[in-house]
């Protein structure tokens, strides 16, 4: 982008120009002066102080400019309004026109009205965005070193052994985000029921670095004769010996890593003996994520289960009956280049940096 710098020449210097200044003489034009005393703006220049002069300094000052006085100076539009709301933005504050109209008003004790403030922030640059949660974890120094030693170890494993299992929940009634609406209509859609008190299927489910592995669909009523509210120790180990460890056998790989949070129904000693029971000795390794990170290292937490979320909602209405089957059939669904791009995304490739995604 070009830009244009503009210089301003003081009174005197138009003066001292112009007093050199002799008609028919060579040397002393207009175009001889502006290249002797380096006139950015040429010959055409000097002849518009010209004009103005009537032989004095005074003739050459700046014309009061047209228009309403500013409400604010530059240097205030910059200490009171860009920079507060830096501070704001540096506090993880929320901070909107209003907040910053009182500021203004409070520090200079005098009314700026609330357009002027946003036309003023507009050409500072303020712009609205969406906000994002982020917790006082999220700002802690030690917290990402442990998510940076984390990242290079998993560096260092091809990404076929590393298998990550989470677990999600599924509701029967999960409706589309977005629909056609013709003009003067509504975009409502007919439900059983609301979402609010939608049965819910619990889901869970393990991949490696190019396939989905296993999964498995716990139905409201499988809750029930088990006597649980939600996933436990028990449920997934026994789901690791019935589904996981034979499915590991198959991989043909040796020396694998379990990967999962430190959920309190994710204990390596019991998972480990839960692999030992489906006779699979493959897997080297359990490790936990370190607390509170699986959403910036978990292929599944985040980038997988959106997706997969998405996709269930997509197929909007749902038979209760056929939940288990299109859980099972849009997770085995997902395609080589995902998964890939969710190791990617964790920051398991080389070359990225440790911290790029660091609020």
């Amino acid at each position: 982008m070009i830009t244009h710098k503009y210089y301003q020449y003081t009174p005197q210097f138009k003066h001292n120009v112009l007093k050199e200044y002799r008609p028919g003489v060579i040397g002393c034009g207009f175009k001889s002066l502006a290249k002797r005393f380096k006139v950015k703006g040429g010959h055409k220049l000097i002849m518009g102080w010209y004009k103005r002069w009537d032989g004095t300094i005074g003739s050459l000052n700046p014309k009061p400019k047209r228009g309403r006085p500013r409400r604010m100076t530059p240097q205030e539009v910059k200490q009171y309004i860009l920079e507060f709301v830096e501070y704001m933005n540096r506090k993880r504050a929320q901070i909107n026109y209003n907040s910053v109209q009182a500021h203004i008003e409070s520090q200079l004790n005098r009314k700026v009205p609330i357009r002027t403030i946003r036309r003023y922030g507009k050409s500072c640059g303020l712009k609205w965005r969406k906000t994002r949660q982020m917790t006082a974890r999220d700002a802690d120094d030690d917290y990402w070193t442990a998510i940076s030693e984390f990242r290079k170890l998993l560096r260092e494993i091809n990404k076929d052994p590393l298998i990550f299992i989470d677990e999600v929940a599924i509701y029967s009634t999960m409706i589309p985000r977005r629909t056609l609406v013709a003009p003067g209509q509504q975009p409502l859609l007919l439900v059983q029921e609301l979402s609010a008190y939608a049965k819910r299927f619990d889901f869970i489910a393990a991949i490696n670095g190019s396939q989905p592995i296993a999964c498995r669909t716990f139905t409201p009523e499988q809750r029930v004769s088990l006597r649980v509210k939600c996933f436990r120790q028990k449920v997934i180990n026994q789901w690791i010996t019935d589904v996981l460890a034979p499915v590991i056998n198959q991989l043909g790989i040796k020396n694998l890593y379990l990967i999962c949070d430190k959920s309190s129904s994710h204990n390596r000693v019991s998972m480990m003996q839960a692999l030992r029971a489906g006779k699979c000795y493959r897997v080297k390794k359990n490790l936990h994520m370190p607390t509170g990170s699986a959403k910036y290292l978990s292929p599944l937490d985040n980038p997988l289960w959106h997706s997969f979320k998405e996709t269930i909602r997509n197929k909007h209405p749902l038979i209760l009956l056929d939940i288990p089957a299109v859980l099972s059939q849009t997770f085995y669904s997902l395609s080589r280049s995902q998964i890939q791009n969710a190791y990617r995304k964790c920051g398991y490739e080389y070359g990225i940096d440790d911290y790029y995604d660091r609020p």
